[in-house]
Protein backbone atom coordinates (compact mmCIF):
# COMPACT_ATOMS: atom_id res chain seq x y z
CA UNK A 1 0.00 0.00 0.00
CA UNK A 2 1.49 3.46 -1.00
CA UNK A 3 2.10 5.83 1.51
CA UNK A 4 1.65 9.66 1.05
CA UNK A 5 4.45 11.52 3.08
CA UNK A 6 4.23 15.40 3.58
CA UNK A 7 8.12 17.19 3.49
CA UNK A 8 9.42 20.04 5.20
CA UNK A 9 7.91 22.23 2.78
CA UNK A 10 4.42 20.85 3.12
CA UNK A 11 4.56 18.71 -0.37
CA UNK A 12 2.88 15.47 -0.59
CA UNK A 13 4.75 12.68 -1.72
CA UNK A 14 3.44 9.75 -2.64
CA UNK A 15 5.69 6.43 -1.62
CA UNK A 16 5.12 3.54 -3.33
CA UNK A 17 5.94 -0.35 -1.97
CA UNK A 18 7.88 -2.42 -4.65
CA UNK A 19 4.80 -3.92 -5.87
CA UNK A 20 3.13 -1.12 -6.90
CA UNK A 21 6.66 -0.10 -8.21
CA UNK A 22 6.64 -2.95 -10.76
CA UNK A 23 3.13 -2.13 -11.61
CA UNK A 24 4.13 1.33 -12.25
CA UNK A 25 7.06 0.86 -14.51
CA UNK A 26 4.87 -1.96 -16.62
CA UNK A 27 2.25 0.68 -16.89
CA UNK A 28 4.62 3.31 -18.40
CA UNK A 29 6.21 0.69 -20.12
CA UNK A 30 3.15 0.01 -21.79
CA UNK A 31 1.84 3.66 -22.12
CA UNK A 32 5.33 4.59 -23.76
CA UNK A 33 5.34 7.86 -21.44
CA UNK A 34 5.81 8.93 -17.64
CA UNK A 35 3.90 8.86 -14.67
CA UNK A 36 3.37 9.60 -11.52
CA UNK A 37 3.56 7.74 -8.61
CA UNK A 38 -0.78 8.75 -8.19
CA UNK A 39 -1.29 7.29 -11.84
CA UNK A 40 -1.30 11.09 -13.65
CA UNK A 41 1.03 11.47 -16.90
CA UNK A 42 3.87 13.76 -16.41
CA UNK A 43 3.59 16.45 -18.83
CA UNK A 44 6.01 19.14 -20.59
CA UNK A 45 5.82 22.57 -20.11
CA UNK A 46 3.62 22.45 -23.16
CA UNK A 47 1.01 20.05 -21.89
CA UNK A 48 2.34 16.84 -23.94
CA UNK A 49 2.94 13.67 -21.98
CA UNK A 50 6.47 13.41 -21.57
CA UNK A 51 7.75 9.91 -23.20
CA UNK A 52 10.28 7.52 -22.25
CA UNK A 53 13.66 7.52 -23.87
CA UNK A 54 15.28 4.27 -24.86
CA UNK A 55 17.57 4.19 -22.13
CA UNK A 56 14.57 4.68 -19.47
CA UNK A 57 12.73 1.82 -21.49
CA UNK A 58 15.77 -0.28 -21.08
CA UNK A 59 16.12 0.79 -17.29
CA UNK A 60 12.14 -0.47 -16.77
CA UNK A 61 12.78 -3.32 -19.12
CA UNK A 62 15.56 -5.06 -16.38
CA UNK A 63 13.65 -4.22 -13.35
CA UNK A 64 10.92 -6.04 -14.62
CA UNK A 65 13.19 -8.57 -15.66
CA UNK A 66 15.23 -8.50 -12.31
CA UNK A 67 11.90 -8.62 -10.24
CA UNK A 68 11.02 -11.76 -11.93
CA UNK A 69 13.68 -13.30 -12.08
CA UNK A 70 13.63 -13.19 -7.93
CA UNK A 71 10.46 -14.46 -7.95
CA UNK A 72 11.49 -17.35 -9.89
CA UNK A 73 14.34 -18.03 -7.72
CA UNK A 74 11.88 -17.64 -4.20
CA UNK A 75 9.32 -20.04 -5.99
CA UNK A 76 12.14 -22.65 -6.93
CA UNK A 77 14.05 -22.50 -3.38
CA UNK A 78 10.48 -23.38 -1.71
CA UNK A 79 9.16 -25.83 -4.35
CA UNK A 80 6.36 -23.58 -5.52
CA UNK A 81 5.18 -23.36 -9.01
CA UNK A 82 5.45 -19.84 -10.52
CA UNK A 83 2.92 -18.54 -13.13
CA UNK A 84 4.77 -19.84 -15.87
CA UNK A 85 4.28 -23.11 -14.85
CA UNK A 86 0.40 -22.52 -13.90
CA UNK A 87 -0.64 -21.12 -17.14
CA UNK A 88 1.31 -24.47 -19.18
CA UNK A 89 -0.90 -27.55 -20.58
CA UNK A 90 -2.65 -28.88 -17.71
CA UNK A 91 -4.98 -31.07 -20.35
CA UNK A 92 -3.93 -35.24 -19.07
CA UNK A 93 -1.89 -36.84 -21.50
CA UNK A 94 -3.83 -38.67 -23.88
CA UNK A 95 -1.71 -42.25 -25.06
Amino acid sequence: MSVIWKNKKGKEITLLNPSEKGRKCADELRAGVHATNDGMLKRDRYGNPIPLTDTEKAWRGGYLAARRDSANCYNFQHGKQGKKNKRGNNYPAVY
